[in-house]
C-alpha cells in the first residue's frame, strides 16, 4: 500500500503556494496542505504532522525563521524537515541553493523541478524529476 509523503507549503503568496501544491500533486507521491499566514502555520503544522515543511522566509506578521523557532520548539515537530524558500538571493544576499542558518533552501524565482528534487533529496527519493524541455 503507498501512502503519500506530507508536504505543508507555509508561504503569505496564495498564487505561489498553489503552484506549488500543483507541482508536487502532479508527481501523485505527496499529500499537501497550503498555509498564507504566518501566524497559523505553527497550527497547521500540528494537525497535519507534515513530513517537510516549505518554509517562506520573508513574510508579514511572522518571518520565517520565527516560525522555524516555533516548529523548532514543538516536541512533535522539532525533527520535522524544514526547506526555506526564499527571495534573498533575488537581492544578491545569498546564492540560488544551498543553506542558510542550518536549513536548506531554494531561492525565489525557482525552477519548479530544482524545488521537486530538493524536497524528494531531503525524503530520500532520489529519482530526479526531469525539467521539460
Amino acid at each position: 500500500m503507498f501512502f503519500p509523503l506530507r508536504l505543508l507549503i507555509i508561504d503569505d503568496e496564495p498564487h505561489l503556494t498553489a503552484l506549488i501544491r500543483a507541482a508536487f500533486a502532479a508527481t501523485g507521491r505527496y499529500l499537501i496542505k497550503e498555509e498564507n499566514r504566518s501566524l497559523r502555520a505553527l497550527h497547521a503544522a500540528r494537525h497535519f504532522h507534515p513530513d517537510l515543511i516549505l518554509l517562506d522566509m520573508m513574510m508579514p506578521e511572522l518571518d520565517g525563521s520565527e516560525v522555524a523557532q516555533q516548529l523548532r520548539d514543538d516536541p512533535a515537530l522539532q525533527d520535522v524537515p524544514i526547506v526555506f524558500v526564499t527571495s534573498l538571493a533575488a537581492n544578491g544576499v545569498i546564492g540560488s541553493v544551498g543553506f542558510l542558518s542550518g536549513y536548506s533552501f531554494v531561492a525565489k524565482p525557482f525552477q519548479i523541478s530544482d524545488l521537486i528534487n530538493c524536497v524528494d533529496q531531503m525524503l530520500g527519493d532520489d529519482e530526479p524529476v526531469r525539467k521539460s524541455a
